[in-house]
């Protein structure tokens, strides 16, 4: 089963003076269960795309197609549910909320969710174990290390059960080892979960760990 599903994406930005084409006519398939990569130079689209898999941003033209939905012409609050439900994103800084402490930034997506707080907290530890964090929990962000931060956000995007995780450059601001275990946190995610995971990043050996690699290039696929 095609997750996500681009065909003739195309994605211009426009000023009174200049026109961009970050995106040029992708046609890309992810299918369900595969932990894919996109590389290339900074500014050739990745993140471009990224963003409009994840529906942040839409594209000039084009069709996306997530889980076999057609999101063409959703409107705001359709797109905001249908994320909330589809899609777990993690992005290289984090986003933590620095007043909240990790359970309560854990348990922010089931906020917009018909859930009891019991059971949001409960759905929190488990996350929080599966990402080796329930003894941070009554942390605060900025008591942690940016690897302690990434798992916590890995945490906060699976709580709500998403079948796709959408991660862009996830160990970019992480050193060797703290990256490794990101890594290794997305490899089980993929393989255990069976989520289908699509990471924006520069890392070749990361890259290499995934199950297919993308390149882009001035906004064109290139292989």
């Amino acid at each position: 089963m095609e997750m996500i599903k681009l065909t003739g994406v195309n994605k211009i930005y426009r000023t009174d003076e200049i026109e961009t084409q970050a995106l040029e006519n992708v046609n890309l398939s992810v299918e369900k269960g595969d932990f894919l990569s996109i590389m290339g130079p900074s500014g050739c689209g990745k993140s471009t795309l990224l963003n409009i898999m994840g529906l942040l941003d839409t594209p000039t033209s084009g069709t996306v197609e997530i889980a076999g939905t057609d999101t063409t012409g959703m409107k705001d609050k359709q797109l905001a549910a249908f994320r909330n439900h589809n899609l777990g994103f993690v992005f290289q800084s984090f986003h933590l909320i620095n007043t909240l402490n990790v359970i309560d930034n854990v348990e922010l997506p089931l906020l917009y969710r018909k859930i009891s707080a019991k059971e949001r907290h409960r759905l929190a530890e488990e996350v929080l174990a599966k990402v080796g964090m329930t003894h941070r929990m009554r942390h605060m962000p900025t008591q942690l290390s940016g690897g302690q931060c990434q798992r916590v956000a890995i945490a906060r995007a699976i709580i709500g059960n998403p079948e796709i995780i959408l991660a862009d450059e996830p160990t970019g601001n992480l050193d060797s080892k703290m990256g490794a275990e990101v890594m290794q946190i997305l490899q089980q995610l993929n393989q255990d979960d069976g989520r289908t995971i699509v990471m924006v990043t520069h890392n070749e050996d990361q890259a290499k760990l995934t199950k297919r690699i993308v390149k882009f290039f001035d906004g064109r696929q290139i292989s």
